[in-house]
């Protein structure tokens, strides 16, 4: 890989780490280096930057660790893809912000409702080649059945979150899959707070049943009227209030 493609700049002595991330991390975004790519060594983005070697090797260890880049013996550090990027991390940094559970709802309803569109409208067109994900969002529903009927309450919220996943997998946008997994700890204890709130159980499989028959409908207004139902029905249980 060429370093003439974008010239680094010497950085300040204060913060140098960030500085140095903050460096790499354009390149990486601008596209200059790409998944694969192998990074300038040690010594020479040292050189190139105006910082002592250790302030990279700080940096190379912080980008190792959160899957941004891969250091290897004797070979040197390379970029990697977006599926290595560590959702630890990603995680973390959700946990630790300070969003309410009604920006969580939202944020799962945005990427879930354009996914159960799509399948509605896939259902209407082609209805053969929802084949397996109907039967597959059957068997999840056949488990929190049998959940409810057990009182097997971590059971029913399991099955509550993977009927939700399988309809975001159905899609196959895998960021958007990415993005459900990242949220999962979120997800299941906003998924465990609203099922507590039920007076009988079996109500949450009848919503979700209703989910299922307006996307094997093949209309739109009626899939987006029940999904929505079902996200203010939430909305409802925990008391979220929505503002305009």
């Amino acid at each position: 890989m060429s370093q003439s493609k974008k010239a680094l700049s010497p950085v300040q002595k204060t913060t140098v780490v960030n500085q140095v991330m903050d460096q790499i991390r354009d390149l990486i975004a601008s596209g200059v280096y790409k998944p694969g790519d192998k990074l300038p060594t040690e010594k020479e983005l040292a050189e190139q930057l105006g910082v002592g070697r250790s302030s990279i090797r700080e940096t190379m260890k912080v980008f190792n660790y959160l899957g941004v880049l891969e250091s290897k013996s004797a070979k040197g550090t390379f970029v990697c893809s977006r599926s290595s990027i560590s959702r630890e991390v990603l995680t973390w940094a959700l946990l630790l912000g300070e969003d309410d559970i009604k920006m969580v709802i939202d944020l799962r309803a945005a990427i879930e409702l354009w996914s159960y569109l799509q399948l509605t409208e896939r259902f209407r067109t082609a209805p053969e080649a929802s084949t397996t994900i109907v039967k597959d969002l059957n068997e999840i529903l056949d488990t929190m059945s049998k959940a409810i009927a057990d009182q097997n309450a971590p059971a029913v919220i399991q099955a509550d979150y993977d009927f939700h996943r399988r309809i975001i997998a159905g899609v196959s946008n895998s960021l958007f899959v990415e993005f459900y997994d990242i949220l999962r700890s979120f997800l299941l204890k906003e998924i465990e707070a609203s099922q507590s709130r039920y007076m009988d159980r079996s109500k949450i499989l009848e919503e979700h049943r209703a989910l299922l028959d307006a996307l094997e409908s093949g209309d739109l207004q009626k899939a987006a009227s029940t999904y929505q139902d079902h996200i203010n029905n939430i909305k409802n249980l925990l008391g979220v209030k929505d503002t305009f």
